[in-house]
């Protein structure tokens, strides 16, 4: 079976763009979001589609390298497709290209399958796996996976607090992940985020965030150009993600 790469267009619009005029992080994941899950509904394996197996897709990993960040109208393309399976786990590619063909971004996620009742971590069933498995592409065309490990904080700055809202939820009742990239992007110096290059975030979804969990977000600079973040649940102190982000 050939590869199915989703191909979606947008055109870069005046909310999802900073003072700069160019397309923001947080927005740059909303796109590839929605690029995934017009996949996932054509394969018949969305969480509509899963709601009888009492599952749903659930992110715990990403990585996000940026080359360029598209401008305020510009027209840019967003390919998706799954590229593996491995125990409980499935992996799915993004690429992101502008008007040119030039790739300007990429990321590599990680997913696992959630039970919705018990909020625990569920094997893929045969029937589903049968869906989207024999799509997979060749491994030497896929990114590398996203990482499963990253560094520890030793002095974490604490910054802000949010609580989660109602419409910070997504479909299955939880905070949506981009809500993590945008709190941990958020809590750093403003000359890091307005005047420096994003360059790479890489992320671990360790726990849900809930309606009215207070979520605090700590960070730490390790050298010139390097951050660490954490989510931490206010009430239990539980870390609910781990980040790490370059600049330049």
């Amino acid at each position: 079976m050939n590869p199915l790469p989703q191909l979606e267009s947008y055109t870069i619009r005046t909310f999802d763009i900073d003072c700069h005029k160019q397309l923001t992080i947080p927005a740059l994941v909303r796109l590839m979001q929605e690029t995934a899950m017009q996949q996932v509904l054509d394969l018949k394996i969305s969480v509509w589609d899963l709601e009888e197996y009492k599952l749903a897709w659930v992110l715990i990993r990403k990585r996000i390298e940026v080359q360029r960040l598209p401008l305020l109208g510009e027209k840019i393309s967003i390919y998706s497709y799954p590229t593996g399976a491995y125990r409980v786990f499935t992996y799915r590619d993004f690429r992101v290209y502008d008007e040119a063909g030039l790739q300007i971004a990429s990321a590599s996620t990680t997913w696992l399958l959630m039970n919705t009742e018990t909020r625990q971590m569920s094997r893929i069933p045969v029937e589903l796996l049968a869906r989207f498995s024999g799509y997979f592409p060749p491994k030497e065309s896929c990114l590398p996976h996203a990482l499963d490990q990253l560094p520890a904080m030793s002095k974490p700055v604490a910054d802000r607090t949010y609580q989660v809202g109602y419409y910070d939820l997504d479909f299955i009742n939880h905070l949506n992940n981009v809500n993590f990239v945008k709190w941990m992007l958020e809590a750093l110096p403003d000359e890091t985020v307005g005047l420096q290059k994003f360059y790479r975030m890489d992320i671990l979804f360790l726990a849900e965030g809930n309606l009215h969990d207070e979520i605090n977000t700590e960070f730490e600079q390790v050298d010139e150009f390097t951050y660490l973040h954490r989510l931490v649940r206010y009430e239990d102190k539980k870390v609910l993600a781990m980040g790490r982000t370059i600049w330049g």
